[in-house]
């Protein structure tokens, strides 16, 4: 299948939102990156990423996207995954954990097809 063209079957999203001190982002980032590399040799993990909120750099997102939920609820359960409980721990403010069960994924097609309906 070429970029941007039909669908995929859904994916299970785990979107986490961690509010940091400036003295601690660099050591979240570091851990972040270890939990990211931990993520990313199991089996059904198809991307993962680490990015700052736009409007507010002290605010790390951390994504990470599963084929199934079996998978995602492997990873749960997995002594890794503690590790990122554990950094949600250390946030000055409440994080933000969400489980997004996407059904389907459109691309480019999908975007030509409604801009050319009447």
């Amino acid at each position: 299948m070429r970029p941007g063209s039909c669908c995929r079957s859904g994916v299970v999203q785990l979107y986490v939102r961690l509010p940091t001190a400036e003295s601690q982002t660099p050591d979240i980032v570091r851990a972040l990156s270890r939990v990211m590399v931990s993520a990313q040799v199991d089996r059904g993990c198809g991307h993962v990423e680490l990015t700052r909120d736009a409007d507010d750099a002290s605010v790390l997102i951390y994504v990470e996207d599963w084929e199934n939920r079996e998978q995602l609820e492997r990873r749960i359960r997995s002594e890794r995954f503690g590790a990122l409980l554990g950094l949600m721990e250390t946030c000055p403010t409440v994080p933000q954990l969400e489980l997004r069960f996407v059904s389907e994924v459109q691309g480019l097609d999908y975007v030509a097809s409604v801009r050319q309906a009447p």
